[in-house]
C-alpha cells in the first residue's frame, strides 16, 4: 500500500512466533525480578523456566524460522555495524527487513545472557528453602558458586535491558519506529526492498514443542 504522498510501502518483517517470543521474554524478565525481589522463589523458579524455554526457542526459530528471524540474516561484521550507524546518524530512511547490525548483535547478547542465568539458576540455591533442580548433581560448594554467577549475570543483564530501552527511544527520536513494527509486524519501507519470506506457525509449533520438552526433561528427568 503507498504511503501518503512519500515513497514507501507498508510491509509485513516480523511474523508471529517471533513477536510472540519478544513479549514473552520481556514480561518473564520482569516476573523474573519481581518474584527474586519477593522471595518467591518458586515462581521465580518457574520464571527461570519459561525464560529458558523461550531462549532454545529463539535459537532453533533463528535457524527454521522467517528469514527476517534468521541469525544468517542479521548477523553481520563490523563494517556493517559501522554503516549502520553513519546511515542512523545521517537521519536516513529505516531500510531493514530484520535486526540492524547493531541490533543483531544485541540480540545475540541477550539471548546468551538469559540462556545463562537460566542455566545457573538450575544449579542455585537461596541458603534457606529452595534447592534449584540440578543442585543434587554438583554439591552445595559448586552450587554456591554458580548461585555468585546467577547473580552476576542477573547484574549484567539488568544493565543490557535498559541499554536496549534506551537504544529503542533513541531509534525512535531518529524515525525508525522498532516497537510498532513488533507490535504489528509491519514497518514502511523504501519502496523497492524487498520484504522478508515469512514462515508458517508448524515450525514455529515443533521449535516450541522441542524447546519445552527439553527444558521440562532437564528440570524432571536429571534433577
Amino acid at each position: 500500500m503507498r504511503g501518503e504522498g512519500d515513497s514507501t510501502v507498508e510491509a509485513r518483517i516480523w511474523d508471529v512466533p517471533t513477536r510472540l517470543f519478544h513479549w514473552a521474554l520481556a514480561l518473564t524478565l520482569v516476573g523474573s525480578f519481581v518474584t527474586v525481589r519477593m522471595h518467591e522463589m518458586r515462581l521465580h523458579a518457574y520464571c527461570g523456566y519459561m525464560a529458558l524455554t523461550l531462549v532454545l526457542f529463539r535459537l532453533l526459530w533463528g535457524v527454521i524460522g522467517s528469514e527476517s528471524a534468521r541469525f544468517a540474516t542479521f548477523l553481520r561484521g563490523p563494517r556493517a555495524a559501522l554503516a549502520h550507524l553513519r546511515h542512523l546518524l545521517a537521519g536516513r530512511p529505516d531500510r531493514e527487513t530484520s535486526h540492524n547490525a547493531l541490533g543483531g548483535w544485541a540480540v545475540v547478547l541477550m539471548l546468551g545472557l538469559v540462556l545463562a542465568q537460566g542455566t545457573t539458576g538450575l544449579f542455585a540455591n537461596d541458603d534457606i528453602l529452595f534447592d534449584g533442580p540440578l543442585v543434587p548433581l554438583v554439591g552445595k560448594e559448586v552450587s554456591d558458586r554458580l548461585t555468585a554467577w546467577h547473580y552476576r549475570i542477573s547484574d549484567l543483564l539488568l544493565i543490557v535491558v535498559i541499554a536496549h530501552v534506551a537504544a529503542v527511544i533513541a531509534y525512535r527520536l531518529a524515525g525508525h519506529r522498532l516497537i510498532e513494527a513488533m507490535v504489528t509486524g509491519a514497518k514502511r519501507l523504501p519502496a523497492g526492498v524487498r520484504p522478508p519470506r515469512l514462515a508458517g506457525p508448524v515450525p514455529a509449533a515443533a521449535a516450541l514443542a522441542v524447546a519445552a520438552g527439553t527444558v521440562w526433561a532437564v528440570v524432571n528427568l536429571l534433577g
